[in-house]
């Protein structure tokens, strides 16, 4: 075995799952598309060796509360049982960008040390089967496996529900702004926490049914170029995650004062004829999506809204990785 080290970049969701038909699968109740972003990125380095006598595990610069350090440990557990061994690992990992603050951190996260772990216990496995460790981890981790943009299918059983890219439209030249509020703290509920009463909402059914509608649009919006009906989905998109959060029980609010701002600047941007879309994952910062003939308009229009931390521009990010610089 070797020390292997893997690079992933995190994804936003454009047509999003918020729920699950099956938990210990991790198996979603509707399928999704994401784009990955090539700015927003985690390293994982992994070695198995007999000198371990347990699994060691560290987040360079951030730290690990104890259940994420339980939840890598478990995930070891599970490639170490797909390549039939026993021996211990050390894991280190690195972001760049802030965990746990809505910008899918497990997503890379999950998905780097699924590479690096498969790749160092010496397994070969396909994209697909990739995806599928990975979603294991974390759901949306399935989607940094492939990059580019992707579409998580959903499934009943656990080796069908896995991400694929999917083809878009070159000359759009997709860029993705993350704005992120002053306060990049983590989380008051997590994702997990509050994805697992979902079905409290009296809307989520729909939601469910209007997800898998919306990929058929946003699919036929991509294959025809159709740049206003995409935006179209994604800001649909973002408004059923959200009314499915706010009438749950207990309610959630992830939004902030300067995200309901940031959708006015977009607002006002589009009635000047720029056309860039907003959404929102499970929390307060915002993902512009636009193109990039634009995007220096864009960062214009953010100029007037306060309580906006920094805006981190990305292009459409590649699939995981390995990587030759280790971590340790």
């Amino acid at each position: 075995m070797t020390k292997i080290t893997a690079k992933a970049h995190s994804n936003i969701a454009l047509v999003k799952y918020w729920g699950k038909k099956d938990d210990g699968l991790r198996l979603p109740a509707n399928s999704s598309v994401a784009i990955a972003l090539d700015e927003a990125y985690t390293l994982t380095t992994v070695d198995f060796d007999e000198s371990y006598k347990e699994d060691e595990v560290q987040l360079l610069g951030q730290g690990f509360e104890d259940d994420e350090v339980e939840k890598v440990k478990k995930h070891l557990d599970s490639v170490r049982k797909l390549a039939s061994i026993q021996t211990k690992a050390k894991v280190v990992s690195q972001n760049n960008f802030p965990k746990s603050a809505g910008m899918a951190s497990s997503a890379s996260g999950f998905a780097a040390l699924s590479m690096a772990a498969a790749n160092a216990a010496g397994l070969q496995l396909s994209e697909r089967e990739m995806s599928v460790l990975a979603r294991n981890g974390s759901g949306s981790a399935s989607r940094s496996i492939p990059g580019g943009v992707s579409v998580w299918h959903t499934a009943d059983d656990d080796l069908s529900s896995y991400a694929e890219q999917i083809p878009y439209p070159p000359e759009w030249d997709i860029k993705v702004l993350l704005v992120m509020a002053e306060d990049t703290s983590a989380k008051k509920v997590s994702t997990t926490e509050a994805m697992a009463m979902a079905a409290t909402s009296p809307y989520y059914q729909g939601a469910v049914l209007e997800a898998e509608k919306n990929i058929l649009s946003l699919r036929e919006a991509m294959v025809s170029g159709d740049w206003k009906a995409f935006g179209k989905v994604i800001e649909d998109e973002c408004y059923r995650l959200h009314s499915v959060c706010m009438t749950q029980t207990p309610n959630i609010l992830y939004w902030r004062g300067v995200t309901i701002e940031v959708f006015q600047a977009m607002y006002r941007l589009r009635d000047q004829g720029v056309e860039a879309f907003f959404t929102v994952d499970a929390g307060p910062h915002v993902h512009i999506v636009c193109q990039g003939k634009d995007i220096e308009a864009v960062k214009q229009s953010l100029k007037s809204v306060g309580g906006i931390k920094t805006v981190i521009e990305c292009g459409i990010g590649e699939g995981a990785k390995l990587v030759s610089d280790h971590l340790f």
